[in-house]
């Protein structure tokens, strides 16, 4: 992996972590303590979600991108 791959996972951990605080403080309610549970859970998912998609989308790089089909007629490959 190179130092610009690493740069850029960091780089979306930091923003997901980033966001992680101002999102519990909008739909953090003190009185339902069931909910806080369910929202950190939530959020915590997310960003482990985001590490193995991050770490599955380094090591298949090459294979992720830009599709190519072959819009040749059937009768122009065999000649």
């Amino acid at each position: 992996m190179t130092a610009r791959a690493h740069l850029a996972g960091g780089t979306a951990v930091v923003v997901l972590l980033g966001l992680t605080l101002p999102l519990f403080q909008e739909f953090n309610d003190p009185r339902a303590t069931g909910w806080n549970i369910v929202l950190v859970l939530l959020l915590v998912g997310v960003a482990v979600a985001a590490l193995f998609l991050q770490r599955f989308f380094a090591t298949h790089a090459g294979e992720i991108g830009e599709a190519r089909f072959d819009t040749r007629n059937k009768s122009d490959l065999d000649g």
